[in-house]
């Protein structure tokens, strides 16, 4: 192959890559932007049988913002190719992290290659979280996110490759 057009395949492949920059200015987020993001996701929450709304706030490429409210325990998960790191925004929860996801199936989600989702864990450990509290969770780690029942729960993710 010409070397001319080996470089022009190799451009055409990187573009994708080259379009996801950086921001050139910081990102703003007020507290009042996301209480009010956060009442439309409880509202919709309320209307789903899931009890599950999720907004992307920022997405880089690399690194992703979402604010999740759950009324209910959903689904365990694992993602091979992304860390999370959860702040707890308002109301309680229980992280349930390691063991083995129990009916692990991939999730057929449009953004969700290398993520799979089970019915649960078996044998994971237990972290009590409450409103401020922070936790990373390292790329292929099963977790779970339980809501004891009647309760709201907000949070933030933040997503790293």
């Amino acid at each position: 192959m010409p070397r001319s057009i080996a470089l022009s395949l190799a451009f055409i492949a990187a573009t994708p890559l080259l379009a996801q920059t950086a921001p050139t200015s910081p990102t703003l987020h007020t507290a009042a932007d996301l209480q009010q993001r956060e009442a439309k996701l409880i509202e919709t929450a309320k209307t789903v049988p899931t009890g599950f709304a999720v907004a992307t706030i920022d997405d880089y490429g690399n690194d992703r913002t979402l604010l999740v409210v759950r009324l209910h325990t959903g689904d365990a998960e694992r993602h091979q190719l992304w860390a999370d790191q959860i702040y707890v925004n308002h109301g309680d929860l229980i992280l349930v992290y390691g063991g083995t996801m129990l009916q692990e199936r991939p999730n057929a989600g449009p953004t969700a290659p290398g993520e799979t989702l089970g019915s649960g864990i078996e044998g994971g450990k237990e972290i009590p979280l409450h409103t401020g509290d922070i936790i990373h969770i390292p790329a292929g780690i099963p977790h779970w996110v339980k809501v004891a029942p009647g309760t709201t729960t907000a949070y933030l993710v933040f997503k790293e490759k």
